[in-house]
């Protein structure tokens, strides 16, 4: 069974990314989906955790530069990990999901909306909410995959 911590738009509220992380751990993988990739910095996250972070439309405008999407293989299970804004996301998720389908992934895992999302056919789309009010994302893969939202306070 691997665990996938999953965050996005936590906007400079390292507090609560680092309540989220403790309340977590242990976890094999940590995806922050932008808008505060820089927050990872003060997270404290476990030395053995892979780590994927795409910057979101919020980090480009504080002068951070980075990858805008990651296509990978986690777990045996192909992922799109985007912030939201190069597909549209506040104006509906048809073009994360044409995406999603193009890069034959599994999991969409994106941001942006400050809403969390779960929709559960191929490709799943999955935002963990606003980490900088307390939302985050776990996914468990083993036999099944098992998406789930967390809150904290």
């Amino acid at each position: 069974m691997k665990k996938i911590l999953v965050v996005a738009d936590s906007h400079g509220n390292s507090p609560k990314l680092r309540v989220i992380v403790e309340r977590e751990k242990p976890f094999d993988c940590m995806v922050h989906c932008g808008d505060g990739v820089n927050d990872l910095i003060h997270a404290a996250l476990p030395p053995e955790a892979v780590t994927y972070a795409v910057t979101g439309n919020i980090d480009l405008g504080r002068g951070v530069y980075g990858e805008r999407r990651i296509v990978t293989t986690i777990a045996g299970r192909r992922f799109l990990i985007t912030h939201g804004d190069l597909y549209g996301a506040h104006n509906g998720l048809h073009l994360l999901e044409e995406e999603g389908v193009k890069q034959g992934a599994d999991i969409v895992l994106f941001g942006h909306t400050h809403v969390k999302y779960c929709r559960g056919e191929k490709p799943v789309l999955f935002n963990p909410g606003p980490a900088n009010n307390g939302c985050y994302g776990v996914i468990r893969i083993g036999e099944t995959v098992d998406f789930s939202h967390g809150l904290v306070e």
